[in-house]
């Protein structure tokens, strides 16, 4: 891997086209609520650990959400042959109490918590709570069974992953409750392509970065052939490039490191991220769809990933 420091050179004199992609990526914080779907597993854990502490460190509101599956309606009743009439509006209430105190640990630290009950298909649900509520980010827990362990078509993570309106931070399932109860990313792992999205992700993490008081490693993992004089002109190229990226939105305002690696990119990323320690990876996705890297770096489960897409990243919160 070559390493070079986000502040080697001067910037260069901002652009009109550099000034647009600032103003856009400044919208990116303060970050006011944090959507996290729970279902009362274990997996849930990790995930209200890790919003209580972003929540704390942003000065953000949590929301705490469950869905009820179709067959409770909002006035209390059921579906035929499945429960008595009414049923409905007690089991609303044990769930509110129920997400009360799963979240009492935030509400201690003087975090404000709603607890929210919606009924419908659950990544619908989700997606539309946090449209709704206009939460700057979600953050919610993988199963290993039916999330991306086994890749299976359809999970909820994934779903809503695809859909969200806003930044997705998934919290594996290896993890169970063992993330520290407050506890804020150290340090967060940025990984781009140099593609258009790239200044986008790189933005959303240094923005991140900046308001936590977190470091950060913005890496490019070069994956193709050639020989040494190529791929050392590649290296050089993406080292420039990825210095740009760097200071696309201004000084960075934190501690910055830039990694250039070679190798498969899912692999380089984690093995970078165990190196450093990461607490967070930070990935960009297209819209509507996950590439190959996502999808294999959630399926490792060994890091907290947050996943940005463009359509989602530049909206106030």
């Amino acid at each position: 891997m070559r390493r070079t420091s986000a502040h080697a050179t001067p910037p260069a004199p901002p652009t009109s086209s550099d000034r647009a992609s600032r103003a856009r990526t400044r919208s990116f914080l303060p970050i006011r609520r944090i959507l996290c779907p729970v279902d009362f597993s274990e997996f849930s854990g990790a995930a209200v650990g890790r919003a209580a502490g972003l929540a704390q460190a942003l000065r953000a509101e949590i929301i705490g959400l469950f869905v009820l599956p179709p067959l409770f309606r909002a006035e209390g009743r059921t579906s035929p042959g499945s429960a008595p009439e009414g049923s409905g509006v007690g089991v609303r209430s044990a769930l509110t109490e129920d997400l009360h105190e799963l979240f009492r640990p935030a509400r201690d630290a003087r975090v404000s918590v709603r607890a929210r009950i919606r009924t419908g298909e659950c990544v619908g649900q989700i997606v539309g709570e946090a449209r709704d509520t206009k939460s700057g980010l979600i953050v919610m827990g993988t199963h290993g069974r039916s999330g991306f362990q086994r890749l299976v078509l359809g999970s909820v993570t994934e779903g809503v992953l695809r859909r969200a309106p806003c930044p997705v931070l998934t919290m594996p399932h290896s993890m169970g409750r063992r993330a520290a109860r407050g506890r804020v990313p150290g340090w967060i792992m940025c990984a781009v392509d140099l593609s258009a999205r790239s200044v986008h992700t790189a933005s959303y993490a240094l923005s991140l970065a900046r308001s936590l008081g977190s470091s950060v490693s913005l890496i490019h993992v070069l994956d193709g052939l050639g020989g040494p004089r190529m791929r050392a002109r590649w290296q050089a190229d993406a080292g420039q490039r990825l210095h740009e990226v760097a200071l696309a939105d201004g000084p960075p305002g934190c501690p910055v490191e830039e990694v250039v690696g070679r190798g498969r990119p899912h692999q380089v990323i984690l093995r970078a991220a165990k190196v450093r320690h990461a607490d967070l990876i930070v990935l960009g996705s297209d819209d509507q769809r996950l590439g190959s890297t996502v999808t294999r770096v959630l399926r490792a489960g060994a890091f907290p990933v947050l996943v940005v897409r463009p359509s989602s990243a530049g909206r106030k919160r």
